[in-house]
Formats: structure tokens, sequence, C-alpha cells
């Protein structure tokens, strides 16, 4: 068996794909004597490299056979998942419960565990603010419990006493991860998604007042923002979740929909299609459909094969200076405009989800993305507003006391260099 090798990267030799079932099969495998062991959750890092490792030579260590949800408490709100339990899985044992977990906007099929090492951004919170704990193997075969674990105390806490070191593992190679403990999230009485529309010469403005919203409290950060290219529509789209007691959110949209009358955003006529406000709610379809229509109508398992994907994803500051000035950026850089997310991430800062999709089997078009990638990397970190995902074609440089650290827990080189640490 091999691993798809998607065009907009470089050609990888890869020594053999492992499938292991269950984690004692992954100690086995670390203890083996085996070196540049690259672990993988399901593979669909779509953008930013797949399941590709970042050099040559590696042996694929792909978890998506590890897809068991071993334990679900309701009452305290968490999840033990396996690498291979996907977001659909999951939010099926959840449908109907009084939980629901905090999704991402990518398809059903992607793996939580994967996504949340990475640091994605879900539709509630960041997925690294999910992550209470992780089974992890290390490169001596030892299998180790960090931060929370089942058993440990009566109250799952990402902090117990002393330094917690479940943070380690994410965006490192430090080891593979065999599980995660992930809260879950109160299952809402009400969730609303106003959607606001805005004309391109209002961007400063309109960011500038969904700023004021979210420091101010008239709305979470969790706000949503596509251009026009995303939302395929004229005008920028916001997406906006209101989720609570009804009461309290019919207040508060009465409310934004008052203060909005003073500001370039403009209320929808109604509410969001039943699609998106199901995903807010944790219920999403099990078609996909809005993930479908977010990559131009191709299904998950045909991205990389008929489209090819391209993903820049950098933190700016949550001004409406900044965005502007980003939205320069990314016209200076494209030769068309790509569908572009912004998602606030607190009062302070929001991220860009950059995607640029082409013909997967078309080399100039292949060509010109990666050229495009390689100048909106040069323009935003010339700015101040590197990449907080790498690619495995553009792989972070470790900081001396992460080759530190990484040396104290995998002297013998048996993980493969990762993107963002040796």
């Amino acid at each position: 068996m091999s691993i798809e090798q998607p065009a907009a990267f470089r050609p990888r030799t890869i020594t053999e794909v492992l499938r292991p079932a269950t984690a004692d099969e992954v100690v086995e495998i670390v203890r083996s004597g085996r070196r540049g062991l690259h672990p993988i959750s399901t593979g669909y890092n779509w953008g930013l490299g797949s399941g590709l490792p970042v050099g040559d030579g590696a042996t694929v260590l792909d978890l998506s056979g590890l897809d068991r949800v071993r334990a679900l408490d309701l009452e305290r709100g968490y999840a033990v998942v396996e690498p291979g339990v996907t977001q659909g899985a999951l939010v099926e044992l959840l449908r109907g419960t009084p939980r629901i977990f905090n999704l991402t906007t990518s398809s059903l099929r992607t793996s939580i565990i994967g996504n949340s090492l990475e640091r994605g951004a879900g539709v509630h919170r960041a997925r690294a603010e999910d992550l209470v704990g992780l089974e992890v193997v290390l490169a001596d075969g030892r299998r180790e419990h960090v931060g929370w674990w089942p058993g440990t105390s009566a109250v799952p806490r990402p902090h117990g006493l002393g330094p917690t070191l479940t943070h380690l593992f994410t965006q490192s190679s430090f080891a593979v991860v065999t599980a995660a403990v992930v809260r879950l999230l109160p299952r809402p009485e009400e969730v609303r998604v106003l959607p606001f529309t805005f004309a391109e010469d209002d961007l400063a403005d309109a960011v500038d007042a969904l700023r004021s919203w979210t420091e101010q409290r008239l709305i979470p950060p969790t706000t949503k923002v596509y251009n026009p290219v995303a939302a395929q529509a004229d005008g920028y789209l916001a997406h906006v979740c209101l989720s609570g007691a009804g009461e309290v959110v019919e207040a508060l949209s009465s409310v934004l929909l008052g203060v909005a009358r003073h500001s370039p955003l403009v209320a929808g006529a109604s509410a969001v299609d039943e699609v998106v406000r199901a995903t807010y709610a944790g219920d999403p379809d099990p078609a996909d459909t809005w993930f479908q229509r977010r990559t131009m109508g191709c299904p998950a398992d045909r991205i990389d094969a008929e489209l090819g994907l391209l993903m820049f994803l950098p933190i700016l500051p949550f001004s409406g200076e900044t965005v502007a000035l980003a939205e320069k950026l990314i016209r200076d850089c494209c030769a068309s405009t790509p569908a572009v997310t912004m998602n606030v991430l607190d009062g302070d800062a929001v991220d860009h989800v950059i995607a640029i999709g082409f013909p997967a089997d078309d080399p100039s078009a292949v060509a010109e993305a990666r050229e495009t990638l390689d100048r909106l990397h040069q323009a935003f970190a010339a700015q101040g507003f590197p990449a907080y995902r790498r690619d495995v074609d553009r792989p972070g440089t470790a900081t001396a006391l992460q080759d530190r650290i990484g040396q104290a827990l995998d002297p013998d080189g048996v993980f493969a260099p990762g993107r963002y640490t040796a």
C-alpha cells in the first residue's frame, strides 16, 4: 500500500507504510528498531501535505485503523478518542444527547486528533482548547499519559499539579499520539446563526465593528468572515453564532440587530440555512453538504486526485486596518482571488485560511499555485504575520530549546523530522 502524493508538493520517497490497528501494535512498531517514523491520523491534512512526511526515506505510520471511542462521559463532558476517530463518528454518538462536539467546517471524514494537534479552528473555539490529555508512545516504546486522564481525578481539567505537558506534543514530532481526551460542550437550548453582509469597500470598518462587538461580549469570539469567493456572493459574508437559553438568544439577537444598523454590516433577511446552523449546533449533515460547498463541489475522497489544494494560514491582529492590509497582500500575490475564511480567535486575533485551488492534473496550474504560495509566505512574513500552520515543503526551524527537548526524548531519530520541530 502507498500514500497518495498530492501534485502540489514535491514527491517523496517513502520506505514503507504501516497500518497498526491498536496502540499495542504502535508500541511494537516503535520498539522494532525502525527509524524515521512519520505518524498520520487519517491523512486528510489537505493543502498542507495530506499524508506526506517532510523528507525522503520516512516510514509512514497510518493510524486510521485506531478508530475506537474508548470512553464517552456525558455527565463530565469528555470523550477519549483514537487518531482514526473522525468528526462524523463522534457526531453520530452524540446525536440526541446533552452534549455536542466543537466541529470544524472541514469534512466529517477528518480526524479529531489530527486537527487538534495541528491547533485547527473549530466553530466554537480553537481546537487546542478541546484537548484535556493525551496518550503518547515515546521513542523508547513507553506509553505515557500527559495532562488529565480518566481515573486521575474527578474533574477533567487540562492543568493539574506541576508542569502540564499536553501541548509539548501539539505541532511536534516528539512522540506518537495514540489517544486523546477531548472536551464536549453542553448542548445549547437554541442556536441561531445570523448572517451579515458588507461591501468590499467597507472591509476595514466592518472588521472594526465585529471586533468591538466581540470585545464588549455582545457576540462570542467565534465569528467567521468569508470573502466574496468563499461566500460565493458579491460581497463579504459574516456568520455570527448566538447560542444558549432561548430567551437570551432572542434578547441578544434583538440588541445586535439594533447595533448593526449603525455599522456597515447589513443583517440578512433571515437566519442562515439549516445546513450551516446544524453544524454550529453539533448536528451536521452526514452528506458533508457544507464542506462540499466550500470545496467547489469536490467530495473529500477526490481532493488531491482531482482538486489540487494549497493552504496558507497566518494569524493577524484583529483590526480593520490589518485585515485590509492582508486583503491587499492577497491581491498583490495572487493572479486570481482565492477563497479566504477569517476565523475570530478572541478579541485581539483573527486567523486567515487562504485556500488556493487548481486542477490537480494541470502542471502549469500546479506551478502557478506553488509560486503564489511562495509569494504569500514572503509578503505576510515581511509584515510580521507568519503562518501558524506549516506545510511539508516549508517546515519551520526549531529553536535551540526545542532541539534539546527533541534530543532528550528521541536521541536515536525514531521519529521523522516534523513540520514544526526537529
